[in-house]
Order: structure tokens, then C-alpha cells, then sequence
């Protein structure tokens, strides 16, 4: 498939939340609380030193500041998705209550979301190469976020007890071997020299250097490889906490009366009802422990395979 329908597509998504914005501007919400965590690039993630993430609140948020969030997936410096890859993203956590209309506001939202599933798999055929895919899209459709253009909306069906926003850190860690690292730096080699992204060779140096440490290197006694997900940002969660429906059995929940469960919250959750007891997110400051494993592990240390490289390949040692 071309890249002809792509504008299609996109603007079956944005004809879609036009219909959402008809529904609030008739279900005045109850509740609107909006927040905003500025954008983070692919490189920021990646540097070592990380800086503190601010989030800016809007209470009673209106029709179109709601609105003006489910639209926002392109940028107008194209350049930045050359300089930084495509991972320029704002996230929007929030909530919106509206009083009634939860039969509608579903069907609205269930067709949001098929709008996006119908444009990633459009973009998807495009190219099987991602790099071709890449360029012929954001040739088409210039100024393309296209994780941020795919996000779903998320509805709750459930009347809403206690909603809480906080950050959840992804740190962990993957037992692995030589072998193993060697053929996933194969791959990121044969991404990076294709990529337009990529637009430093100390990238591609640095991957040969850690193939070539990995290929001779004799591991001491107690030691092993890890590959770790070290100095990523985090991400924005939500805790839910829904009035469990009159007659259903509790099964395995530890509380009484509700449900509960973790979701992202890149973009802001709707329901229906009355405003639930509520947390925003706050600021985040990094902690001061760098280490990449959960900062429990303190019987082992880590040391970077290539240093400064930033290819999440560790030497663990026992101290």
C-alpha cells in the first residue's frame, strides 16, 4: 500500500473527536482535571543524568482544552523527528467525568479507537521496512507523532470510588549471555545504519566496540551479563479504584467493596457519574540511586560494558 490514504485516515481520527466534542459540549463535565508532562525525546531518555519532570494541572479543564489534548499528535518543527526520532511525545494525564450518556460516550470513544487501529495498520502497510516506512510516512504526512497518533482513549464503565495518578519507573533487568547481546547488536547496528535518525557514527562505533569487548571477554568468577533498561524516564499510571457492581462476588479482590487496577495514563480516562475522591500526578524528581537493578539488589554492583554508551549492557559483580 501507498502512502496516499494516510491523510485519510488521520482525519477519520480527528472527524471522530469532533463527535466527542459535540458529546461534552451537550454532558458538560462534572469533573475535568487535566494534566500536562512536557514532551521527552528518545536522547533525553537516554541520558544520565535525568532531570526532574514538572506537571502543569488544569482544573476544570474546558471543552476544548480536552479536545486540543486527543489532537495533539503532530508537531510543526518537522526537523525534531529527524534530531530526536519519533519519540517526541507529550503525555496527558487526566480525568473527565460527565454526568450521563455512558451508553453514547462509549460508542464514541470504542470509534476513536478503531480510527486509530485503522491508521496504525494503514501506516504499517505502507512498508514492511521500518526505516522505508519511516520516511515514506513522514513524507505524506510531515510532522507526524505517530505513538502519540495511536494512542487509545480508555472508558470506565464502573462508577469510580478513588482515582490516584503517580509515576511508575520501569528499571529492570534481563539475564542474558554473550552470544545473545551479540545478536541483538547486530540488529540495533543494522537499524542504526539505516535509520535517518541515526545522525552520529559514535552510535554504530560504540555497538562494534561492545561486540568486540563481548566476543573476547572472560567473566570473572560470580560475574554475568545483564542487559538493563537504565535512566528511562517514567511513565504516568493510574490507580482505579470502581464501585463493584450490587450482587458480584468479590472473587479475588483484597477489598471490600471495590475493584481496583493499575492502567497508563498517557491520555485522560473517562466515566460516567458522580466526581470519585482524587490524587494528581506531581512533580517527579529522580532518585539519587543510579544503579539499573531495583535499588533492594545492594549485594551486587554494576559496571557498563562500554561506558558512556548508553547500550544497557552491564557487568554484574558481587560485592
Amino acid at each position: 500500500m501507498s502512502s496516499e490514504n494516510l491523510p485519510f485516515y488521520r482525519d477519520r481520527i480527528l472527524e471522530r473527536i469532533e463527535q466527542l466534542r459535540a458529546f461534552l459540549n451537550n454532558h458538560q463535565p462534572v469533573m475535568a482535571e487535566l494534566m500536562t508532562v512536557g514532551a521527552v525525546t528518545r536522547h533525553e531518555e537516554r541520558l544520565k543524568e535525568v532531570t526532574p519532570i514538572e506537571v502543569s494541572t488544569i482544573s476544570d479543564a474546558s471543552v476544548d482544552d480536552i479536545i486540543r489534548v486527543f489532537q495533539d499528535f503532530c508537531i510543526d518543527d518537522i526537523d525534531v523527528l529527524s534530531r530526536n526520532s519519533t519519540k517526541v511525545t507529550t503525555k496527558y494525564p487526566g480525568l473527565i467525568i460527565v454526568p450521563e450518556g455512558a451508553e453514547l460516550l462509549s460508542r464514541i470513544i470504542r470509534d476513536i479507537n478503531d480510527a486509530k487501529t485503522d491508521f496504525a495498520s494503514a501506516m504499517k502497510r505502507v512498508n514492511d521496512e521500518k526505516h522505508i516506512r519511516f520516511e515514506e510516512v513522514h513524507r505524506k504526512l510531515p510532522g507526524l507523532v505517530t505513538v502519540a497518533s495511536t494512542r487509545k482513549i480508555m472508558f470506565v464503565e464502573a462508577r469510580l470510588k478513588k482515582v490516584t495518578f503517580c509515576w511508575r519507573l520501569n528499571r529492570n533487568q534481563v539475564k542474558t549471555n554473550a552470544s545473545e547481546l551479540i545478536a541483538m547488536l547486530d540488529k540495533r547496528r543494522t537499524a542504526a545504519v539505516k535509520s535517518p535518525a541515526t545522525t552520529d557514527l559514535t552510535v554504530v562505533a560504540n555497538i562494534d566496540r561492545a561486540k568486540a569487548l563481548l566476543e573476547k571477554k572472560v567473566l570473572q568468577d560470580g560475574d554475568a551479563l545483564r542487559l538493563c533498561r537504565t535512566n528511562t524516564f517514567p511513565v504516568p499510571i493510574a490507580h482505579l479504584f470502581s464501585y463493584r457492581p450490587e450482587g458480584t462476588e468479590r472473587g479475588s479482590s483484597k477489598y471490600a467493596e471495590t475493584d481496583y487496577k493499575v492502567v497508563k495514563a498517557s491520555l485522560p480516562i473517562f466515566a460516567v457519574g458522580q466526581k470519585p475522591a482524587f490524587k494528581g500526578l506531581q512533580n517527579w524528581v529522580p532518585a539519587s540511586d543510579d544503579a539499573p537493578s531495583n535499588a533492594r539488589r545492594i549485594n551486587h554492583s554494576y559496571t557498563e560494558l562500554v561506558p558512556g554508551a548508553d547500550l544497557g549492557i552491564f557487568i554484574m559483580s558481587k560485592v
